[in-house]
């Protein structure tokens, strides 16, 4: 666990990185708020939102993680949190990771020195959090590309559906927790009674993250769709070829059927049989099976069984 202490003009900050359960009991109560309140800093599932206890505000954010596994497909997996809670003029953060993003605030602050206030932190700390997902949404991006150029290509891959999916789960937790975000910074803005006009471009670009992750989801969709759709057709072409093949035999089938009962029954061990004496018996078989076939033909064709299948 490391604590961060920054202290300004008018404002203290206190960034607590990977607090223990511990140390969370313990500042609920310097901070003065219910154990429960700020143990839901431990909680992997809380969502950005704004929250209150007497004259403590509490902030829940998510911010992009950037070393979430390739298959990272949920909002818990692919961002981290970041807790605020607000006490007069002192900030306390906790989060459990490292972040880029907090020390650019950190020196942002540090920049401003005797200007800096909380309108300031909480511009700098959310342009951060926004900035934090350009890079996964370019990242989504370049995925959705790769995975409609193996689709046009035909690549046979068992992972293809599967990489669709997880790309459009993708987009969509990022759409969430970023149209979140978004609604719960300008809630913040008129909660703290902060300058909404110094927010107007941290909004545009949350707009604009929100508009990408759309973009990608719908994308997503459609590609998947549009896979499902090739392989489904693939499977109608290849069963009817196979039934075209099925067709052929039938047809040849009913020729050989009769000429093997005829055979089969001249092939009997029986000492008295028609034409098995006759000088012309062989001749007079044969004929026969010749008439059968001719009229089993001319039945076929009647029928249309040889004619192709018409071409749509």
């Amino acid at each position: 666990m490391t604590i961060n202490e920054v202290s300004f003009s008018n404002i203290k900050w206190i960034d607590h990185v990977a607090p223990t359960k511990k140390k969370l009991i313990e500042m609920a109560k310097v901070i003065g708020v219910p154990q429960g309140m700020i143990l839901n800093c431990l909680n992997p599932d809380f969502l950005p939102h704004l929250d209150s206890y007497n004259d403590v505000y509490f902030l829940m954010l998510r911010i992009s993680e950037s070393g979430a596994p390739k298959q990272a497909d949920t909002i818990q997996e692919l961002t981290t949190k970041i807790a605020l809670f607000m006490k007069e003029d002192t900030i306390y953060s906790f989060h459990r990771l490292p972040l880029q993003e907090i020390n650019v605030v950190t020196q942002k602050m540090q920049e401003k020195t005797t200007e800096a206030t909380r309108q300031y932190f909480f511009q700098s700390l959310l342009e951060q959090v926004a900035t934090s997902y350009d890079q996964r949404l370019l990242e989504l991006e370049q995925m959705t590309e790769s995975f409609e150029e193996n689709i046009l290509k035909s690549v046979r891959s068992r992972n293809l559906l599967q990489d669709g999916f997880i790309l459009k789960r993708k987009a969509s937790a990022y759409k969430k927790v970023i149209k979140f975000t978004s609604e719960v910074m300008m809630k913040t803005v008129m909660t703290l009674n902060l300058d909404n006009t110094q927010f107007g471009y941290i909004k545009e670009k949350f707009d604009r993250y929100q508009f990408y992750a759309d973009d990608v989801f719908e994308n997503s969709q459609s590609l998947l769709n549009l896979h499902i759709g090739i392989q489904s057709q693939k499977t109608n072409e290849a069963s009817f070829r196979t039934n075209e093949i099925m067709r052929v035999l039938t047809v040849l089938t009913m020729f050989f059927l009769p000429l093997n009962f005829i055979a089969g029954v001249y092939g009997m061990n029986f000492e008295y049989m028609p034409l098995t004496k006759h000088p012309e018996g062989f001749w007079l078989s044969l004929g026969f099976m010749v008439l059968i076939c001719l009229g089993l033909f001319a039945y076929v064709v009647k029928k249309g069984w040889m004619a192709p299948p018409p071409k749509e």
